[in-house]
């Protein structure tokens, strides 16, 4: 049942009006021979980090609109791989900046046999491109929540990536009651935020006693500052 895909993720930096062919490989690790059918989406991820797909085009930062794969249907045998071109073309346009995504998807046609279960593969190959010098890295904290439980405090940061490109977050939260520090919990370590995206990060610390604290997030997202929040709560 083996299909990989190489490269699973590439960057890329494209100028406008330019072509770009990528080469994939597509080797099947199976004992079988199978059909392969390639297809091209948009995605987004959402504030949870699940993937959603959308046809291509129908997100702003859309690059397979520009694209085309060949061969776009294949069989290939067992042990052997399949080279796969996709090519890039943008258009000359000087409103074009930031980053654009999409992928390409490889999918098996399940070969159905009586008194048996048939199954499909589908592998990625995500594509990112840049236009060069336009690439900017913003984003900031735009809500906090603290609530109380049992097993102590859930604490709730909500992240917005402002800038024009992919970035992957880290953090930490600091609690703190009277200037003093009472706990400290990492935030966050390198989940994906994508262009124009909004990240929910939900962690959990210690239990604290009845009182009025503070708590003070950083996140680091890979421009030249971090971000930060601070919201005051209390236990009851």
């Amino acid at each position: 049942m083996g299909l990989e895909v190489t490269p699973g993720k590439l960057e890329i930096s494209v100028p406008t009006g330019a072509t770009y062919n990528i080469p994939i490989s597509v080797r099947n690790s199976s004992f079988d021979q199978v059909h392969v059918q390639g297809s091209m989406t948009d995605f987004s991820v959402g504030l949870d980090g699940a993937y959603a797909f959308q046809r291509v085009g129908a997100r702003p930062n859309s690059l397979l609109k520009w694209a085309a794969i060949r061969p776009r249907e294949f069989d290939i045998a067992p042990g052997t791989i399949q080279q796969v071109q996709l090519t890039v073309q943008l258009p000359q346009s000087p409103s074009l900046s930031g980053e654009y995504a999409g992928i390409v998807f490889f999918q098996t046609r399940p070969q159905r046999k009586r008194g048996t279960m048939a199954f499909a593969i589908r592998v990625a190959s995500k594509i990112y491109e840049t236009i060069p010098g336009t690439v900017k890295l913003d984003g900031a904290i735009t809500k906090m929540s603290a609530v109380s439980s049992s097993k102590g405090e859930t604490y709730r940061v909500l992240y917005r990536n402002s800038g024009n490109a992919h970035v992957y977050i880290r953090g930490q939260l600091t609690i703190q009651k009277g200037g003093s520090v009472v706990d400290q919990v990492e935030l966050a370590n390198g989940q994906l935020v994508e262009r124009g995206g909004d990240r929910l990060v939900e962690v959990t610390g210690k239990r604290l006693e009845p009182g009025s604290y503070q708590a003070i997030a950083t996140i680091d997202y890979g421009g030249k500052t971090e971000t930060g929040g601070e919201i005051a709560f209390d236990v009851h």
